[in-house]
């Protein structure tokens, strides 16, 4: 197999975001011809005009088909920029979700390691005023769930259960009205709402103070 077969077979398909890009420039295109059109007949009319050739009739046709290229052009704009916006809030709340899920699952760690009421108020405390701190929050959100609950736990002294915290988190969440994504960690964490008490399940959420 020469290099040229092998480029093909293992080019990729463009994304449908390449796609509709590539769709508005052929637009943007034809909307050209067609004025280019357009200025070649306003002046042949008024140059040279042509014996029985209706230029009013003519010219009216290509404002109609520019007219509707144009439209179908601010339609598939518009629908790029709707599909932008929602994978933004996507974004958003995918971030959101996984900061949640750590979090839950550190203030798990400090509920269960702690002896009494007032040690589990003055942890849960520490850890919600913990979490805020840029440098957290930047490790949060660069890492896997795993890692983040694991690197934070040994930082503040917990233990390092990672799995049972996170389970505990999972828990909470699901009492709230979500559910952990069915694809796992490896893609994005993600929120999928639900009626709270599926499965018949109500665990003790970690205690948030």
């Amino acid at each position: 197999m020469n290099k040229t077969q092998t480029d093909t077979t293992t080019e990729t398909p463009p994304t449908p975001e390449e796609e509709r890009a590539a769709e508005l420039c052929v637009l943007s295109e034809l909307v050209e011809i067609q004025m280019s059109i357009a200025r070649a007949t306003q002046q042949e009319a008024l140059q040279a005009p042509q014996p029985g050739v209706d230029y009013c009739q003519r010219i009216a046709t290509i404002a109609r088909s520019v007219r509707l290229t144009l439209l179908l052009k601010r339609k598939l704009a518009d629908e790029r920029a709707e599909r932008r916006k929602a994978a933004a809030k996507r974004e958003a709340a995918q971030e959101d979700w996984h900061a949640l899920r750590v979090k839950l699952a550190v203030l798990a760690a400090s509920y269960e390691s702690s002896k009494d009421a007032e040690e589990v108020d003055r942890r849960s405390t520490e850890v919600c005023e913990r979490v805020e701190r840029p440098e957290v929050a930047e490790l949060i959100e660069a890492s896997r769930a795993e890692v983040a609950v694991a690197a934070l736990c040994r930082r503040w002294g917990y233990p390092v259960q990672v799995e049972r915290w996170l389970e505990m988190a999972d828990e909470a969440l699901e009492d709230l009205g979500f559910l952990p994504s069915e694809d796992g960690e490896d893609d994005e964490d993600s929120p999928e709402p639900h009626p709270s008490g599926v499965n018949g399940r109500k665990p003790k959420p970690p205690d948030t103070g």
